[in-house]
């Protein structure tokens, strides 16, 4: 059971939860604290992925001078806290602390203006022992000298291979998690109006969570040479790995309804092909398309490639009409079902919590009833006990899920359109009053 706590960070005076939900949804104003809770969350949950690319570079667990590799690695952090929530020498007194599901924990709380990251004691002794054995490891493996050896080079690649593999299973060992952590940032568009631009520079102008988005696009683009049926037949031909190509097939169909079309990147640049011949230039589509387009293709991969992954996803429904808001949400409960991973969505849309409503009420109604009676394909349902959601209001976040009725609480869905509808009606009476 992993769990946070955040007290005085930003906006948020107070946030105390589990964090084991396979689905976390927080609405709220702009400037309430949505992406501050979901930014600390993803901070958190990362830790492992941080500590996994620390200990893989050989030269950080060399020790220099006074420092320790582990020293090392909690500056790494602390750089990293910097990234995402600015400097801390402004900021009042703050704390976060994150147990894991092993129940080991990390706190980071102000000292000196400076974020103080402390790891629990077995955590602690746990960590510098893995990197302890490792250094040890490392110093039994070297590149070949004669490079033209295809044995020896075989052999060294084998090797290193099997300590990537042993390196991964032995953190989630120790953090107790065992997931990819993955953040998509708002205002994705850019991506698509600037693509060229993301093939031919370095993107160090933003900060640290887009430019790590887009490096993941980068990595990912080349993939999408082709039309998805290709790409999955490729798979199935090339890959040992058990997918369920049943639920890849219901992602190509979420895809194609959002998008409207297939993507398409080649030496041509991006396209979205509506029909066999016809396309439109990915900078030319509408915005609804740019800002949906690297989370359906990211979405779509992790289902194809049976991948377990802790993702936040900012503002999935930006531009999108209601009805593909809902497609956005089936397919984002499909990655859920099909790989048993995590999302937190920060969202505006009454929509994406009607959509929430509607799978999680079709999972109490109908269970895990499928066939021609079904009313929801029950790959897009997701009990309401595996589902939390907030309001951000007043510097604190409100539990708005309703138990009873297996829905996110109707009555905070509705509040603004009630605020619209009782302000007309005082209009209306004023017109009936003034004879209009």
């Amino acid at each position: 059971m992993s769990r946070i706590l955040i007290e005085n960070l930003g906006p948020i005076k107070s946030f105390e939860q589990d964090v084991d939900e396979n689905l976390m949804i927080l609405i709220g104003e702009q400037a309430s604290g949505k992406s501050t809770i979901a930014k600390t969350i993803f901070f958190c949950k990362s830790i492992s992925d941080e500590f996994k690319h620390y200990v893989m570079n050989q030269d950080n667990i060399i020790a220099s001078g006074h420092q320790t590799p582990f020293t090392g690695f909690i500056k790494v952090l602390r750089t990293k806290f910097v990234e995402y929530f600015g400097t801390t020498k402004h900021m009042e007194p703050f704390t976060i602390r994150y147990e894991f599901d092993n129940k080991e924990h990390v706190t980071i709380k102000l000292k000196l203006g400076y974020a103080n990251i402390v790891f629990s004691n077995k955590l602690r002794e746990e960590c510098e022992y893995f990197i302890q054995k490792l250094s040890e490891y490392y110093a039994t493996m070297s590149l070949p000298n004669d490079f033209l050896s295809g044995i020896d080079f075989a052999s060294w690649s084998s090797q290193k291979e099997s300590m990537n593999k042993m390196i991964n299973h032995e953190i989630s060992h120790i953090f107790g998690q065992d997931y990819t952590s993955i953040f998509v940032p708002a205002g994705r568009s850019m991506l698509s109006t600037n693509s060229e631009f993301f093939h031919a520079s370095t993107p160090n102008k933003y900060d640290v969570i887009m430019n790590d988005f887009i490096e993941r696009i980068r990595a990912l683009q080349n993939q999408y040479s082709q039309r998805l049926e290709d790409i999955i037949e490729d798979k199935k031909k090339l890959s040992s790995i058990n997918i369920d190509f049943e639920r890849v097939k219901k992602a190509t169909v979420l895809v194609r309804k959002i998008l409207k079309g297939d993507y398409i990147s080649d030496k041509y640049g991006e396209k979205i092909y509506y029909s066999k011949d016809k396309f439109v230039k990915l900078i030319q589509a509408s915005s609804g398309q740019q800002e949906a387009l690297w989370i359906v293709l990211l979405i779509f991969s992790i289902i194809l490639n049976n991948q377990r992954v802790y993702m936040v996803i900012e503002e999935p429904e930006a531009h999108l009409f209601p009805t593909a808001q809902k497609e956005m949400l089936e397919l984002i409960i499909l990655m859920i079902n099909a790989t048993s991973s995590q999302v937190v969505i920060t969202t505006h849309s009454p929509y994406m919590l009607s959509s929430a409503n509607l799978l999680m009420y079709s999972s109490h109604v109908e269970g895990a009833a499928s066939g021609n009676s079904s009313i929801i394909d029950r790959d897009y349902r997701i009990k309401a006990n595996a589902v939390s959601s907030y309001l951000l209001s007043n510097h604190i976040a409100v539990d708005i899920m309703d138990r009873d009725t297996y829905m996110i609480k109707a009555d905070r869905i509705d509040s603004i359109s009630e605020d619209i509808n009782n302000s007309l009606d005082l209009l209306l009476q004023l017109e009936e009053r003034n004879g209009m």
